[in-house]
């Protein structure tokens, strides 16, 4: 038996990539497990639109989330943003956003 066998979790990202990976695995070990993502696919049931650079988005997508699974047991904070151009094209506009996404979405998130 797995160590995550009837575990409830939710991964940011999970709707592609490494988050996609995350969530299989999860669920291949037992886990149910809910997506947010930006891109969730609505047709597919656990999977809800999340946006961890928005408190709102977050509140409603973790709530959402918890009802459907009844609870939450894992947080996996896999959301992420690389900065668009180099670091010297950047304002300080676009670090904002890929702190607010990379660093303060993980808070919103827990």
């Amino acid at each position: 038996m797995s160590e995550f066998a009837g575990l409830k979790a939710i991964v940011t990202g999970g709707a592609s990539g490494i988050g996609a990976a995350i969530v299989a695995e999860l669920e291949r070990q037992g886990a149910a497990v809910a997506v947010l993502d930006l891109n969730a696919d609505q047709a597919k049931p656990l999977q809800f639109t999340c946006d961890v650079a928005d408190t709102e988005s977050v509140n409603a997508a973790v709530a959402a989330a918890a009802d459907a699974l009844g609870g939450i047991d894992i947080v996996v904070n896999n959301a992420g943003i690389g900065a668009a151009g180099d670091i010297a094209g950047n304002d300080d506009a676009e670090w904002a956003r890929v702190f607010s996404i990379n660093v303060t979405g993980i808070s919103r998130v827990t």
